[in-house]
């Protein structure tokens, strides 16, 4: 509100400038003024932002509990057996490409070492459908929620079922199934001092990775946030925007916790938050593929609306960690 109320004082006296004063101003302290103004508005339209989403998480919360509790029902009818790895496929208008991605886990023995769960996200296409007919559990929210809640219905039913581990990859056949494995064994093999990873990463930029052309706008994200995870917390992760991910039963209880997981764009700041709070991350080689059919969540003006999340949300999450958190009992040890 701050940043809003000053916004507004810089514009107003801006439009009181005479036409002969502008070409004045415009030459030293304009250009300033301009800049500050800028920012101003964006930081404001950041906080709105923020309030919106706040206000829309609790909706996004009671959908998710709606959703779990009819996945429930089913199971129980169902009387399903469980084993110890959940792989979660987050589905948003996937009917096309659903089929090929089961079929090519149940080709790479996938079936054998994970449980399958397709969370459909609302989709308007017969992407549930598409997932029950081929012999799939899925979750099907009432209402689109977006990415991240999707994922966190994922990680909350990870939760309550008792999985030890979670891998979560793509739907649109992007995230190619031979990952899975080495995922799973990742997660599971000690680091030199013996302690076991929270968090596994599928680079398609580490030597052994292989990648497809990545839009320009997305390669800058990525090398930015590169840049910023480094100078904050010192490690290098060469893909922060993978959404290939492996997670152990500690990260998977955190991630489920209400508010602690981003609804929306959960990329890089939550691998900030994570490293923050003494998550231990680790990343293997992945292999990853153009998608075939369909559209990207990340086509049209989505990758700026996107970029513009990232850039305020790393530096709060920064903030929040670091000095709203100081002598406060947290991060990993509390899990």
């Amino acid at each position: 509100m701050v940043w809003g109320a000053l916004a507004l004082l810089l514009i107003a006296g801006g439009l009181l400038l005479r036409p002969a004063d502008w070409k004045r101003y415009l030459s030293h302290r304009g250009l300033i003024l301009l800049v500050l103004t800028g920012i101003a508005l964006f930081a404001t339209a950041y906080l709105i932002s923020v309030v919106v989403s706040e206000l829309l998480c609790q909706n996004r919360e009671a959908a998710i509990q709606i959703a779990l509790l009819r996945h429930q029902a089913d199971e129980e009818a169902a009387g399903q057996r469980r084993k110890e790895l959940l792989l979660i496929l987050p589905a948003y208008n996937e009917e096309k490409n659903l089929p090929g991605l089961l079929k090519q886990l149940k080709e790479a023995g996938v079936g054998e070492m994970a449980d399958l769960l397709v969370i459909d996200d609302g989709s308007a296409d017969r992407t549930y459908e598409q997932a029950k007919l081929l012999g799939c559990g899925c979750i099907r929210a009432i209402f689109h929620l977006g990415y991240g809640s999707a994922l966190q219905m994922g990680y909350q039913y990870a939760a309550r079922k008792g999985y030890r581990y979670v891998i979560q990859m793509d739907s649109d056949g992007q995230h190619d199934p031979c990952n899975v494995e080495a995922l799973y064994r990742a997660l599971r093999e000690p680091d030199a001092d013996g302690r076991l990873p929270d968090i596994v990463l599928g680079s398609r930029f580490l030597p052994g990775g292989q990648s497809f052309p990545i839009p320009w706008v997305k390669l800058l994200a990525i090398r930015l946030f590169r840049l910023a995870l480094q100078g904050m917390v010192g490690q290098r992760i060469t893909d922060p925007t993978t959404g290939l991910q492996g997670l152990s039963a500690r990260t998977i209880a955190f991630y489920a916790g209400y508010g602690n997981f981003d609804s929306q764009y959960p990329d890089a700041n939550m691998l900030l938050q994570m490293l923050l709070r003494g998550f231990r991350v680790r990343e293997i080689p992945a292999v990853m593929h153009g998608r075939r059919l369909g559209k990207s969540m990340h086509s049209g003006l989505r990758p700026l609306a996107y970029l513009f999340h990232m850039a305020f949300s790393m530096p709060a999450v920064y903030i929040r960690e670091t000095l709203l958190r100081r002598g406060q009992d947290g991060g990993a040890q509390d899990l």
